[in-house]
């Protein structure tokens, strides 16, 4: 049973890794305006390998549409603070993620593995929250996605800057910008190791609970100084 706890944690926790980088990362849902008024909503999503790519050549696709890395929309260098701090905590999540693996692997410390779980669901309902800061300016309606297009790419020449022109006008209302499903997974399975841990825990025998507070160690000390007091 110890051996099956060791693989389940690690396993859960693995896990996240490949949901952070192959699930949705970032969603975004906008209700078309001017002569596309009344069409379906449009609705456009990035993986983490695709910013991974991104930020490795150059290029970030949304859609038909292009990016350079070399020209980044001045929206998101107004709100890189908020967009920093929600690098940081997803960070945070997984290097939490790699020491609970570390912890299910090397020790029997139920109770920090749980707190962990803890922490790194936090990490990522932070990282929400600051990305919903970045997002304030599309959701009220004071900048649009076409703020996010690039200044460069496919709008290089005179067909480029009409159709960038062109943009604002049909883009519309943003209903969703949010982290997507890799943030909810993410915290789905940290989730899932603190009760699993939790459940594991609770049914050990007391003996068992005793060991793991008291290790074999701790317990010849214990026992050394209770004689030297006696002597």
């Amino acid at each position: 049973m110890k051996i099956l706890n060791r693989i389940v944690t690690f396993v859960l926790a693995a896990a996240i890794f490949p949901a952070m980088f192959t699930r949705v990362l970032i969603r975004f849902v906008v209700e078309p305006g001017g002569f596309l008024a009344g069409q379906n909503l449009f609705e456009e999503t990035i993986t983490t390998k695709e910013l991974v790519e991104y930020f490795r050549d150059g290029t970030l696709s949304f859609g038909s549409f292009f990016s350079s890395s070399s020209t980044l929309p001045s929206v998101i260098l107004d709100m890189k603070g908020w967009l920093i701090a929600t690098v940081t905590f997803l960070v945070l999540a997984m290097l939490i993620a790699i020491v609970i693996m570390g912890c299910a692997l090397f020790t029997r410390a139920h109770k920090t593995v749980l707190g962990l779980s803890a922490g790194g669901i936090l990490s990522c309902f932070v990282a929400m929250a600051c990305f919903s800061k970045f997002t304030t300016p599309f959701i009220e309606g004071t900048s649009t996605i076409a703020d996010l297009m690039p200044t460069g790419g496919m709008f290089d020449g005179l067909a480029g800057q009409i159709a960038q022109a062109l943009l604002p006008a049909v883009t519309g209302d943003v209903v969703v910008f949010q982290l997507g499903s890799a943030v909810v997974t993410t915290i789905i399975l940290f989730f899932a190791v603190a009760m699993w841990t939790l459940a594991y825990y609770v049914t050990l025998p007391e003996e068992e609970k005793a060991a793991i507070k008291n290790p074999p160690v701790k317990q010849k000390k214990v026992k050394e100084k209770k004689e030297k007091a006696s002597k």
